[in-house]
C-alpha cells in the first residue's frame, strides 16, 4: 500500500490515526471464536451471525451448488454467498482454520484496507492530508444521535441502533458489509482517476450483487452517471450488469418473492420497540389517528414528525454534507435512493434486513460530509469529539472479560468427536427461546444463547434443521421439520419416531443434556448407539 506524497511529520499522524481507528474496527470481532478456559467465546452478533457464516464456510466445496448446511437436503438459495466462499478458499489454500480467516485475519485485511483507501480518497478528492483523515475517521466513528438519547434518559453513552441503522463502529460485525463497502469505495476511489481499469470496474460491480445484493444499487447508481460523462464505459456498464444479474439469480432464483410493501414499517416499530427509540405517547396517538379510517392532517402530521426523527437520529451529522451536493451528485443520488427503500420495503421473514439498504447511504454521505468538515476545521473537530462519544458505551462491550455466550469446553470435546465421524445428517434439539430464562450463568451456553448453525458449523455435518432465523431469511418451510422435531424428542409413538429418523436420513443424535433431561429416553426400538457422552451433551448415532 502506497501512501499519497506527505511530509514525515504527516505520517506519523497518519499511522497514529490509522493504528487508532484500526482497533476500533476490529474489536468487536477480534476475540470471538478463539479458546478460552471457558470454551470458545463469541461477543455481541457474533454468537449467531458470525457462527452462520462459520457453518457455511466449513460446507463450501462446490461454490456454484452450495448445500445448505443447516437444512439436510436442500441447496442454498436467496443468499449472496461470495464472501463465505472468499473465506472457504483462503482457508483451504492457506490450510489455516475458517474460524481464524473469519474473526481475526478478515477483520485485520479488510479493515487495514477500508482505512488506507479512506485515506486516498478523501487525500484524492482535495489533495489535501486533512480531508483523507477525515474521511478515514468519519468511516470509523460515525454514528447515529441515539448517544444523545440514552444519555439523557440513562447517563450512558450507548444506542448505537435506537433509530435502526447499524454505524460505523459496527462495520466488520457484518463481515459481507464490510468486504462490500470496501469494494464500493474502491469503485469510487478508481472513477476518481484519469483513465480507471475497465477490466477493475467490471470485476467490482460483478462481485458487489453477491456480497451483499443491497449494495449493487449504489455501485451501479454511481457509475451510471460516470458514464453519461465517459461514454467510453458504456460497454462496460452492460457487460457488468449482465454478469451481475446472471450471477445473483444464480444463488438468488426466489429473492423477488422475500421482499414486502409495507410502508413505514420501521418508523412505527422505532416508536413502539422497547428496545429501540421508544416513544409510547406517539404510538398511542397513531393508534387514535388511524383508528378513525381516515387519512387526516393531524396524521399526517405524525408521520412527517417520525420521518424527521427517523432520518435525522440516523444520519446525524451526516446531514451537513448537503452543503456538498452540487459536486457530488451520483453519491446523493445514490444515498438518497438507498435511504428510501426502508421506508416502505420489509423483508419477508426477518423484517428489519432492509434497513442494510440505509447502512449504504450512511456510508457514503461520509464522503461529502468529509470535504464540508476540511473546509470548517473547527466545525470538525466538533464533529469528531461528538462522534468519538458513542464508543464509551459500545466497545465496553467487547472487551470484557466474559462473553455474553460460548460453546462450552464439554460441547466443543463433542463436536471435535463429531468432527472426525464419518459424514452423514445431524438431527438437534429444537431451539428453546425460553431456556435462557431459567440458566443464572455466564457465559450463556450457545444452545441457550440464540437459535443458531453452531452444530453445523462446528461439526461440519449437515444438520436436519438448524438456526430458524436464517431458514426464514432465505424463504424455507421450516415449520413442518420443527414440528416433526419436536414431535420425535417427545417420543409418544416408537415406530413413528423411528421411521422418522430412516426416513429423513438422520445419521446422528446431538443432545445437550439441558434439553436431555426435559425429554423422555429412547427405547431401545429407537436402535441408537450412544457413541460420546461428557458432562454436558450425549450424542447418538443411528443403527441402520
Amino acid at each position: 500500500m502506497v501512501l499519497p506524497t506527505i511530509t514525515k511529520h504527516q505520517k506519523i499522524i497518519f499511522y497514529l490515526f490509522f493504528t487508532l481507528c484500526l482497533a476500533i474496527q476490529i474489536i468487536p470481532v477480534i476475540r470471538s471464536g478463539l479458546n478460552y478456559s471457558y470454551g470458545i467465546g463469541f461477543w455481541g452478533p457474533n454468537g449467531h451471525d458470525g457462527i452462520w457464516h462459520l457453518s457455511l464456510i466449513n460446507h463450501i466445496t462446490n461454490p456454484f451448488k452450495i448445500n445448505m448446511p443447516i437444512y439436510s437436503g436442500e441447496i442454498l438459495r436467496n443468499y449472496h454467498p461470495f464472501f463465505d466462499i472468499l473465506i472457504a478458499y483462503a482457508s483451504k489454500i492457506t490450510t489455516i482454520n475458517s474460524s481464524i480467516w473469519l474473526f481475526q485475519i478478515f477483520p485485520l485485511l479488510s479493515s487495514s484496507l477500508f482505512l488506507f483507501f479512506s485515506f486516498k480518497l478523501g487525500h484524492k478528492l482535495t489533495g489535501k492530508f486533512s480531508t483523507g483523515l477525515i474521511l478515514m475517521l468519519l468511516n470509523t466513528i460515525s454514528n447515529s444521535f441515539g448517544w444523545l438519547v440514552s444519555l439523557f434518559r440513562s447517563g450512558s453513552f450507548g444506542g448505537e441502533s435506537l433509530f435502526w441503522a447499524m454505524q460505523s463502529p459496527s462495520n466488520q460485525l457484518n463481515p459481507p458489509f464490510m468486504l462490500s463497502i470496501l469494494l464500493l469505495l474502491i469503485l469510487i476511489y478508481l472513477l476518481q482517476q484519469q483513465n480507471p481499469s475497465k477490466i477493475s470496474i467490471f470485476f467490482t460491480l460483478i462481485f458487489l450483487p453477491i456480497i451483499k445484493v443491497y449494495s449493487a444499487l449504489p455501485a451501479f447508481t454511481i457509475f451510471f452517471f460516470y458514464v453519461l460523462k465517459h461514454k467510453k464505459y458504456f460497454t462496460t456498464l452492460i457487460l457488468s450488469f449482465t454478469v451481475a444479474v446472471f450471477l445473483f439469480f444464480q444463488y438468488n432464483s426466489a429473492s423477488s418473492s422475500l421482499i414486502n410493501f409495507q410502508p413505514f414499517w420501521f418508523i412505527n416499530s422505532m416508536v413502539e420497540s422497547s428496545d429501540r427509540l421508544y416513544l409510547p405517547r406517539l404510538a398511542n396517538a397513531r393508534y387514535t389517528l388511524e383508528s378513525s379510517g381516515k387519512i387526516g392532517p393531524r396524521l399526517i402530521a405524525y408521520y412527517l414528525a417520525t420521518i424527521s426523527i427517523f432520518y435525522l437520529g440516523n444520519f446525524a451529522w451526516r446531514f451537513l454534507s448537503i452543503f456538498e451536493v452540487k459536486n457530488n451528485k451520483s453519491i446523493f443520488i445514490a444515498a438518497i435512493t438507498c435511504g428510501i427503500i426502508p421506508l416502505f420495503f420489509i423483508q419477508k421473514g426477518t423484517s428489519w434486513n432492509t434497513i442494510q439498504f440505509l447502512y449504504y447511504a450512511l456510508f457514503l454521505l461520509n464522503i461529502p460530509l468529509s470535504l464540508y468538515l476540511t473546509k470548517h476545521r473547527t466545525l470538525s473537530y466538533i464533529v469528531i469529539f461528538f462522534s468519538l462519544m458513542p464508543l464509551i458505551g459500545s466497545l465496553p462491550g467487547y472487551i470484557g472479560k466474559i462473553p455474553p455466550t460460548a460453546i462450552s469446553t464439554e460441547e466443543s470435546a463433542a463436536l471435535d468427536f463429531l468432527k472426525q465421524q464419518p459424514k452423514g445428517t445431524v438431527l438437534t434439539f429444537p431451539y428453546d427461546p425460553y431456556l435462557k430464562k431459567s440458566l443464572n450463568i455466564t457465559p450463556l451456553p450457545i444452545y441457550a444463547y440464540e437459535t443458531t448453525s453452531y452444530v453445523a458449523a462446528y461439526s461440519h455435518h449437515i444438520t436436519f434443521f438448524e438456526d430458524e432465523m436464517n431458514l426464514e431469511n432465505s424463504g424455507y418451510d421450516w415449520q413442518p421439520r420443527r414440528l416433526a422435531s419436536e414431535a420425535f424428542f417427545s417420543q409418544e409413538n416408537v415406530f413413528s419416531d423411528r421411521g422418522f429418523l430412516v426416513n429423513n436420513q438422520i445419521d446422528y443424535i446431538y443432545l445437550p443434556k439441558e434439553y436431555a433431561k426435559n425429554t423422555p429416553e429412547f427405547s431401545d426400538q429407537m436402535y441408537l448407539e450412544n457413541v460420546f457422552e461428557n458432562s454436558k451433551v450425549i450424542i447418538y448415532q443411528v443403527k441402520r
